[in-house]
C-alpha cells in the first residue's frame, strides 16, 4: 500500500465516521470531503463535479418529481383508498396487502412518499380492526423498501448503478432488469413478516388515528398528566388573562379548555380572560399545585422600600446594566449563580424601559438590561469592580422603580410555613417571585439567607404582583378532580389530531420554543410520541425529530393547514388533505411515458425520466414550487459529492488494491463467493450510510474484481445495488423506517430484532438469485 492509497483510506474512514455519526450533516461531509480531494491533488477541477452532469442525479431529479406528481394529483391516494376498502379485519392478510400496496407504488415514486401517502390509511384500518398499529407500520415501511428494488428507478442505489454501469461503458441496465430478483425479495419479504416477523412485532396500543380525542389521550397516557381545577368565586386571578397569569412559567401548567358555564373555550389562547367559578382542564404535575396549599393562611399588604421598618444598617439597593460583552448575556441569573457568586439577590430587572420582578431567575440576560439588586454595602462596593456590569446607582433610590411591586406577605398562625426555612418554603419556585427580605420583631432584615427558619408573625419583603400570590394561592385550594374529564372531547370548531413530522421537514432539530409552535401554528401540542415513548411536560425545550408524533389540539381551519403544509404528515382521519384530481391523467401520463421510452429502447432512462417530470409539470399536475419541495435535495447533494470519489480510488490504485484483497479472500471460493461477501458488505455500508454512497464506493472494487477474474461486473453491480437498497435493521437505516418510528410507537430494538433477521433472508436471496437471472 502506498501512502497516497493510504492517506485516501484515512480521509474515507473520517468521511465514513461523519456519515455514521452525523456530527455534521452528511451532505456537508460529502461536502468537504470533495474539497480535500481536490486540494490534495486526487481530482482535477473537472473531475470534481462531474457528479453534479451525472445521470444518476438528473435520474434521481426527475424520479423524485415524477413521484411527487403522483401523489399531489391524489393517484396514490386512491390506491390507498383501495387497500383501505380491500382488506378486512385480519391482521395477516393486512400484512400481506400492505406490503403490496406500498412495494408497488414504490416501483416508481420515492419509497418514503409511498409510505406517508398510505400511513392515514393504516391508522384508520388500525383503529377499526382493533389492531396495534405497531403491528402495521413496521411491514408498510419494510414493503416500500422492498419495493423499490423491482426498477432501476425505484430506489438511489439502483439508479446510481444503473449511472455508473453506463459511465464506465459497461452494458446498462434496463427498467426492469432488477424486478425479477426485486420480487423474489419483495415476495420473500412478504411471506417472513406475515409469519416468523409478525411473532417479532411489538403489540403497543398507541391508537394511531383515534376516533376521539379521548382515545388519543389514552393512547399518549396523557390522562395521569390531565385535571381540572376551578377558579374560586371572587378570586384575584379573576378579570386577567391566561398572559398575566404566567400559569405556564410558575406551576408548569398548560390550559388546554375552559369550562364557563354551559359553554366551553377549546384550545384558549394567551388573550383569554379568566373568570370566577371558571373549571380549568390543565396538563402538567399536580404535585406542584398541591404545594400551594402549603401557604394557605398568609396575608399580604403592600408597601415601599422607604416603609420598611427598622431597615438594618450596611445594606442598601443598586442598579446595574449588563454590557454587551458580559459574559452573563444570553445566560440566566441561575446558569451564572449570581447569588453566590455576587451575594446579591436581584429583585427586579429593567428592559427597554419595562420592569420585570416575576420569574427573573429563568430568562436568559441581554445587553442593556439593568439589574436592580439589594445585599450588604462592603458586596456593592465590590460589585462596582465586575466586568461586565456598570453600576448606575446605589443606595435604596436604586430600589424606586419597585416601589409599586413590593410588598409584605405576613406569615400568622396557623400557617404550615411556619417552622420552614425560606428556602423550604420554595415560594420563589412556586409562584415565580423573589424575597427580597424579612421583617421580624420590627427589624427589616435584608438579604436574608434561604436558611433563615420562619416564626410567627414573620413578614416576608416580595417584589411582583401581589394578584398573582394571592390568586394562585387560592388555586391551590381549590378541588382538583382526579377523574380523567371529558372537556377534551372535540367541538365543531376545535379538535384533537396526530401528526408526525415529514421528511425533509424544517422542524427537525427545532424546539417548539424555536417555532413559536402555538404562534405559528395556532395549535397547542399535548404530547410528543418519540422514540418508542410520550413525552407529556416541557415540551417547549424538546428538539423534534423526523418521525415524531404529536398530539395537537386547536381549531380545524388549523388542521386544515397543516394537512397543506409539507412539514407534517396529518396521521388523524378527519382531514383530507386536498388533492390536484384533474390532473391525475397527466401524472399518470408522464409515468407511462417514461416506461414507454425506456422499454421501447428510444432513450436512456435519465432522459426518459427527465421528459416525464418536465411533462408533469408543465401539465399543471405539480407545480414548479412544489417540484422544488418534493426533491430530496440531501440525497441529491451527498451522491454528486460521492460520486467522484470513485476517480479517486481508481487512480490512486485503492480500488484495485480492495479488489485484490477481497478476490483472494473469497476468490477461491468462487463467484458466489465473491458475490456473497460484495453483498454483505453493500449492506453493513448502508446501515449507516445511505445506500446510493455505499454503491459509489464499492463500484470500483467491483469493476476491479470483475476485470481481475474475467467474469462479467453486472451480478456483482446488480448484487450491491439491491444490498445497499434493502436497510432494516436500525430505524435511521432508511427514512422509510423513521418517518414510521412515532406512528407505530416503536423502539429501536424492535428494529434490530425485526430487521436484522430480515437482512439475512434478503442478503442469502440476492446471492442465490442474482446469478440465476444474470449469470457471472
Amino acid at each position: 500500500m502506498t501512502i497516497e492509497i493510504g492517506l485516501l483510506f484515512g480521509l474515507l474512514a473520517v468521511m465514513v465516521y461523519l456519515f455514521l455519526t452525523e456530527k455534521i450533516p452528511v451532505d456537508l461531509t460529502a461536502f468537504l470531503g470533495l474539497a480535500v480531494l481536490i486540494l490534495a491533488g486526487y481530482l482535477t477541477p473537472d473531475e470534481a463535479f462531474t457528479g453534479f452532469a451525472s445521470t444518476a442525479v438528473i435520474t434521481m431529479l426527475s424520479i423524485f418529481i415524477v413521484g411527487g406528481a403522483l401523489l399531489r394529483t391524489g393517484v396514490a391516494d386512491v390506491i390507498g383508498a383501495w387497500a383501505h376498502r380491500l382488506v378486512g379485519g385480519n391482521e395477516r392478510l393486512l400484512v400481506v396487502t400492505l406490503m403490496l400496496v406500498a412495494g408497488g407504488m414504490s416501483a416508481f415514486m420515492n419509497n418514503i412518499a409511498a409510505v406517508a401517502v398510505m400511513m392515514p390509511a393504516v391508522s384508520s384500518i388500525a383503529r377499526r380492526s382493533g389492531i396495534a398499529p405497531s403491528r402495521l407500520f413496521m411491514p408498510l415501511s419494510f414493503g416500500a423498501i422492498l419495493g423499490g428494488t423491482t426498477t432501476l428507478v425505484g430506489t438511489p442505489p439502483n439508479i446510481v448503478v444503473g449511472a455508473l454501469m453506463q459511465e464506465r461503458n459497461l452494458e446498462p441496465f434496463s427498467l426492469f432488469d432488477f424486478t425479477p430478483i426485486g420480487l423474489v425479495l419483495l415476495l420473500a419479504g412478504v411471506v417472513f413478516m406475515s409469519t416468523i416477523g409478525r411473532r417479532l412485532l411489538p403489540v403497543r396500543r398507541k391508537d394511531v388515528g383515534a376516533a376521539s380525542a379521548r382515545e388519543l389521550v389514552q393512547s399518549y397516557h396523557l390522562q395521569d398528566r390531565l385535571f381540572t381545577i376551578r377558579v374560586p368565586h371572587g378570586s384575584h386571578l379573576a378579570g386577567r388573562t391566561l398572559l398575566e397569569a404566567q400559569f405556564g412559567p410558575t406551576l408548569s401548567i398548560e390550559v388546554l379548555t375552559i369550562r364557563r358555564g354551559e359553554r366551553r373555550i377549546y384550545a384558549p389562547d394567551h388573550t383569554t380572560v379568566l373568570r370566577g367559578d371558571d373549571v380549568l382542564l390543565v396538563k402538567g404535575k399536580r404535585s406542584l399545585l398541591e404545594e400551594l396549599r402549603g401557604m394557605r393562611g398568609i396575608e399580604v399588604r403592600p408597601t415601599s422600600a422607604r416603609e420598611l421598618p427598622g431597615l438594618t444598617r450596611g445594606v442598601s439597593g443598586v442598579r446595574a446594566a449588563v454590557t454587551k460583552d458580559s459574559p452573563a448575556v444570553g445566560k440566566t441569573l441561575r446558569e451564572i449563580r449570581f447569588r453566590d457568586r455576587y451575594e446579591l439577590i436581584v429583585v427586579g430587572i429593567v428592559r427597554d424601559g419595562r420592569l420585570q420582578s416575576e420569574n427573573l431567575a429563568a430568562g436568559p440576560l441581554e445587553p442593556g438590561d439593568e439589574l436592580i439588586a439589594i445585599g450588604a454595602s462592603t458586596t456593592l462596593d465590590r460589585f462596582g469592580h465586575e466586568a461586565g456590569f456598570v453600576v448606575a446607582e446605589t443606595g435604596f433610590k436604586a430600589l424606586e422603580p419597585l416601589q409599586d411591586k413590593l410588598f409584605v406577605v405576613q406569615i400568622e398562625p396557623p400557617s404550615p410555613m411556619i417552622g420552614s426555612t425560606i428556602g423550604e418554603t420554595r415560594i420563589g419556585q412556586r409562584v415565580g417571585l423573589t424575597v427580597g427580605g424579612l421583617i421580624r420583631d420590627g427589624v427589616t432584615h435584608l438579604g436574608v439567607a434561604p436558611t433563615e427558619e420562619l416564626r410567627a408573625g414573620d413578614g416576608l419583603v416580595v417584589a411582583g404582583e401581589p394578584w398573582r400570590l394571592l390568586g394562585l394561592v387560592e388555586l391551590g385550594g381549590s378541588a382538583v378532580d382526579d377523574a380523567l374529564p371529558d372537556t377534551l372531547d372535540e367541538s365543531s370548531d376545535t379538535g384533537v389530531v396526530e401528526v408526525a413530522v415529514a421528511p425533509r421537514s424544517k422542524l427537525a432539530g427545532r424546539t417548539l420554543q424555536d417555532l413559536q409552535f402555538r404562534s405559528k401554528y395556532g395549535m397547542q401540542v399535548l404530547s410528543i410520541w418519540s422514540a418508542g415513548q410520550s413525552y407529556r411536560i416541557d415540551l417547549t425545550h424538546r428538539r423534534l425529530a423526523f418521525g415524531d408524533a404529536l398530539l395537537l389540539q386547536g381549531p380545524w381551519g388549523r388542521v386544515e393547514q397543516l394537512a397543506r403544509d409539507s412539514d407534517f404528515v396529518v396521521l388523524s382521519q378527519h382531514v383530507e388533505t386536498p388533492r390536484r384530481t384533474s390532473k391525475a391523467p397527466f401524472a399518470l401520463g408522464g409515468l407511462l411515458l417514461m416506461i414507454a421510452m425506456v422499454v421501447s429502447g428510444y432513450q436512456p432512462i435519465h432522459v426518459a425520466a427527465f421528459t416525464a417530470a418536465s411533462v408533469t409539470v408543465l401539465s399543471g399536475a405539480l407545480r414548479m414550487e412544489e417540484a422544488y419541495r418534493v426533491i430530496e435535495w440531501r440525497v441529491i447533494f451527498l451522491v454528486a459529492a460521492v460520486l467522484p470519489v470513485g476517480f479517486a480510488m481508481e487512480r490512486t490504485g485503492a480500488a484495485l488494491l480492495l479488489a485484490e484483497v477481497v478476490a483472494e479472500v473469497a476468490g477461491p471460493l468462487g463467484p458466489h463467493a465473491i458475490l456473497a461477501a460484495l453483498v454483505l458488505l453493500a449492506s453493513m455500508l448502508s446501515q449507516g450510510l445511505d445506500g446510493a454512497p455505499a454503491v459509489v464506493l464499492l463500484a470500483p472494487v467491483v469493476q476491479g474484481i470483475a476485470s481481475g477474474l474475467g467474469i462479467d461486473p453486472r451480478p456483482l453491480m446488480m448484487g450491491v445495488g439491491v444490498a445497499a437498497s434493502a436497510a432494516f435493521m436500525t430505524p435511521f437505516s432508511h427514512k422509510a423506517n423513521m418517518l414510521v418510528m412515532g406512528a407505530g410507537a416503536y423502539r429501536s430494538m424492535d428494529y434490530v430484532r425485526v430487521g436484522t433477521l430480515l437482512t439475512v433472508v434478503v442478503l442469502v436471496l440476492i446471492t442465490i438469485t442474482v446469478p440465476l437471472f444474470f449469470p457471472f
